[in-house]
Parts: structure tokens; sequence; C-alpha cells
């Protein structure tokens, strides 16, 4: 599959909302946050026949994972057409996917990390490599699993990145390279050594990563977010902005409950954020707003499906893409 026949101009961003198994288009680029009316327009529900659990994209497709892994499509939402990932070995709950793409030869490829503990009771992840050219899977790697992942991974040119840690090694960025194939670790610009808080990572208009750093366990409402170089050149080593951290303090607003952001998006310019989360108290719903330092403006709300299931909302923004899938 040849990559790739992006749409070229800025104004061809689109936004998605992953929300109760479903994905919604909204009408504008939620990048240029000081322009979000309330409420949000939505443009139209996209995923008609898809149960989805969390999506992941790269280049303008869309990998969708439905309810408990138990069936894996990549999805070209501009064009509609979808592809079904037949395992080499049958999905377990606990797998994670990533795409992305080499440089080498301008292919996509879907890594799954499949868990599994040996006859010691240590638990081992073993890498697996879908080429969509080929239509083929083959093993790349398998290692200890001795760190945990805190989010689902974010594609930047063509890599995948996941906030990752544990508790006697703390927070750290793991890369997925996908012409090495192969993962590198990096830092991240915060320290944290509780494996309870959370870490949640974003890209900024294809050109740079951010992460928000929420001490969840402390009970603390403060929120941060850190924004990174330009991710373009390779072999240039990824850093952190010392100039920018938008810092939030939530209990400012006198919110009902503490804040536990899933997903967001940075516009860095203007320093705000639309940030994504589920509110737990009372009436359980899934909500949208936009918070700056001393700004908090909610602009969606929508009731929780089956509360009882990881149902965790996602927003993203992307450039819409007419590579064929098959």
């Amino acid at each position: 599959m040849e990559k790739n026949k992006k749409m070229s101009s800025e104004a061809a961003r689109e936004t998605f909302l992953l929300s109760n198994h479903e994905v919604y288009s909204i009408a504008g680029d939620l990048h240029s946050s000081g322009d979000v009316a309330q409420p949000l327009e939505f443009a139209g529900k996209l995923s008609k026949d898809l149960d989805l659990y969390t999506i992941c994209h790269c280049d303008g497709l869309m990998l969708c994972q439905a309810k408990n892994n138990s069936s894996v499509v990549v999805w070209n939402p501009c064009t509609g057409e979808t592809k079904m990932i037949k395992p080499r070995t049958r999905y377990q709950i606990r797998d994670r996917f990533a795409l992305g793409y080499d440089d080498s030869r301008r292919g996509y490829k879907d890594l799954r990390c499949r868990y599994y503990q040996n006859e010691g009771k240590v638990w081992f992840v073993e890498c697996e490599m879908y080429e969509l050219s080929s239509d083929s899977w083959r093993v790349v790697d398998s290692f200890t699993h001795d760190y945990g992942m805190y989010c689902s991974g974010v594609s930047l040119r063509g890599d995948t990145y996941f906030a990752a840690g544990g508790k006697e090694m703390g927070f750290f960025l793991m890369k997925f390279d996908f012409t090495e194939e192969r993962f590198v670790r990096l830092p991240l610009p915060f320290q944290s050594f509780d494996p309870e808080d959370t870490a949640v990572l974003s890209v900024v208009r294809d050109e740079k990563l951010s992460v928000c750093h929420q001490e969840i366990l402390a009970w603390s409402n403060v929120m941060r977010i850190w924004v990174s170089n330009k991710v373009e050149e390779e072999g240039k080593v990824l850093s952190w902005r010392k100039d920018f951290v938008l810092t939030v303090d939530f209990d400012k607003f006198q919110l009902p409950c503490v804040v536990n952001v899933a997903s967001f998006l940075l516009d860095e310019e203007k320093k705000v954020a639309v940030c994504c989360d589920e509110e737990m108290k009372g009436e359980e719903k899934n909500r949208i707003y936009i918070v700056g330092e001393d700004m908090y403006k909610q602009v969606y709300d929508d009731d929780i499906v089956n509360a009882y299931l990881l149902n965790c909302p996602l927003v993203l923004t992307y450039v819409p893409s007419l590579v064929h899938i098959h």
C-alpha cells in the first residue's frame, strides 16, 4: 500500500470524538480551540458498522479495536474503506496495538504486543508485525514485561509513542520505531514513581508531542502539560521545551469532582487545551472542556452507555488521506 495521498491544505484538518463506542465528526479544528463555540457542532456519525473500544491513527488511517479486542480493523474515514486484520493467533484482551509506517519502503504496519506468562509465571511481551501490503504477520521481538503502559499510543512521523513506567523506574517515554522495528526509551519532562499517576500523550499539529501529567492518588486537581521540540529530522534527539508548561488548578473552578483527563489537544499558541474525560460523580458522563491557567469552559457532555465497561472518550485531529487500504 503506497503512502500517502494526504490532503495538502491545513483547512482540511478534521476532528473526531470517540464516545460510547461510536466515532463522531466535529465541525472545525479543535486545535484552534479559541474558535470553539458552545456547544460543539457534530457533522455526523462515521462508525456506522464498527463497535469501537479504542482507536489510534496514522496519516489519515485509523486502527480500530472492538470490545475485548474481538476484532481489529484498519479504516480510512475519508474513502470509507475498511480492512479486517486476521490474527496469527487469537487476539487477547491484554493486547496492545499501534499503526505506523516504514520510511524505507513506505509501507504501513500494525504492531501487536501480546502479553503472556511463561511456565515460571514471569510475564513476557511478544511483538508481532503485520504488513498491510503483504497481508502477513511475523514475530519481531520478545522480552520480559517489567513496566506498564499508561495510555494508548500516539503516532508521529510514522512512529508510535507511549507513556510507560514502573514503581522502581518511574515514568518514561517509549517510542516504537517502525522502520527499525524496535523500542527506544526516551525521557519525559517530569519525574514520578507513583504508578497511580496519569500520563497522557497527544500530538500537536503533526509536528510535536505533548504530555499531560496528573497526580491522581494524591488527590491533586492540578494538571500540567508540556510540549516537545519539532520531531522531523532523522536522528534528532527529542527534547521538551523548558519555557512552556501549561499548569491548570481545577480547584479554582469549583468543579464537583476530581478531573482525570483521558485525552487532550493542545493549542500551543493560545496556551489552552481541549480535554476529554469521564465524570463519574452523580450522572456518569463523557465531557469535553477547554481549559487554560485561568479559564474553564465545558462544551460537550453525553451520558455514558454501559458505564461498567472501560469506555474512555478520545478526541483527536487528523488530516484526511486518499490512500487505498486494499
